[in-house]
């Protein structure tokens, strides 16, 4: 079997799965407008001028940091049962959800409009990561159920 060295240890899997759940709380607060505390502190941004200092709220930052950085651990990271199988489905799943989040991604082109598609694209940029986990780790039940 090779070994895949583009994939995380399996104990990042775990530790993905800690972390995604306050991340997707704070997330989910920032998303349906629920108040948190806002804790500003001094940012250097790009825009309109290239680099500016503005303020950032933390909370945000850190919220959709640790959502990604959760989601990446646990979908790059390996299996315990890691095979030539596993790798072929894990593609297989990456393609699909390219191609799901695509579609997603076209109907909100089409269809949304304004600043709600800036929400709506924030969104699916996370969207990608759930459905390969959703898929990959579907895939991979089924076929161990198949195996007993």
């Amino acid at each position: 079997m090779k070994t895949r060295k583009y994939l995380l240890p399996y104990t990042y899997k775990k530790v993905g799965m800690w972390m995604f759940i306050p991340f997707a709380a704070i997330c989910f607060c920032l998303f349906f407008d629920v108040k948190l505390p806002a804790i500003k502190i001094p940012w250097i941004a790009i825009g309109d001028d290239f680099f500016y200092q503005g303020t950032a709220d933390l909370l945000t930052e850190v919220g959709m940091m640790g959502l990604l950085v959760s989601l990446c651990f646990i979908a790059l990271s390996r299996e315990k049962d890691e095979d030539e199988m596993t790798a072929h489905i894990r593609m297989q799943s990456f393609v699909w959800s390219l191609w799901f989040t695509s579609a997603i991604l076209a109907f909100g082109i089409l269809f949304i409009m304004g600043l709600d598609f800036l929400s709506f694209a924030m969104v699916a940029f996370y969207l990608y990561y759930l459905v390969y986990i959703l898929k990959f780790n579907l895939t991979m039940r089924a076929i161990r159920r198949a195996g007993r």
